[in-house]
């Protein structure tokens, strides 16, 4: 009986340890893809969210007003500035986990744009925030505009913390740029 324990036990210390190995391999192997495609789908998502700015080389990341600005709002993660304004990248909890934002603001101090770079929501219901005639109602708006949903904000049927979670985005995106001023 003590031999069959430890020839199990052996069994699944090694498959264990070459299914670590495996993982391991696969990760180191894949992390700079990732991340190089992650950059990507940022640089992307700035682009859309200031349509002025025609390339991702017109936006350099601004590591001291970033510095700053997370002193006063912790939400934002990076800022992005160009001739044309800021883009500001936000993480707010959605009904579905965290959603990442891309939030431009012009110069002029209203909402340029909107990118989703990622979500978890519900496919058909908070996952319509991806869609542009959900995130155009947010151009235009100022840190002065409500931003409340059911007011000047249409819910998407069904996901209304998801709509929430945006215009709570947008909201600090809109703080933020007050303090860049």
């Amino acid at each position: 009986m003590m031999k069959n324990v430890i020839k199990l036990g052996t069994t699944l210390l090694i498959v264990g340890l070459v299914a670590a190995i495996g993982l391991g391999f696969t990760y180191g192997v894949t992390k700079d893809k990732i991340a190089t495609r992650d950059r990507e789908q940022e640089a992307e998502a700035c682009m859309s969210a200031l349509p002025e700015v025609s390339s991702f080389k017109e936006l350099k990341e601004d590591r001291k007003l970033e510095s700053k600005l997370k002193k006063k709002v912790k939400e934002i993660e990076k800022v992005f500035s160009s001739k044309g304004g800021f883009v500001f990248l936000i993480t707010t909890k959605g009904y579905g986990g965290n959603m990442n934002l891309a939030i431009g603001v012009g110069k002029n101090g209203k909402v340029a744009g909107i990118s989703v770079i990622s979500q978890n929501e519900t496919p058909g219901l908070g996952g319509n925030c991806v869609k542009p005639e959900f995130l155009k109602q947010f151009k235009g708006k100022k840190h002065s505009s409500p931003l409340e949903v059911g007011k000047d904000i249409q819910a998407i049927t069904g996901a209304t913390i998801t709509t929430r979670a945006v215009a709570k985005a947008v909201k600090i995106a809109l703080k933020g740029f007050e303090h860049t001023l």
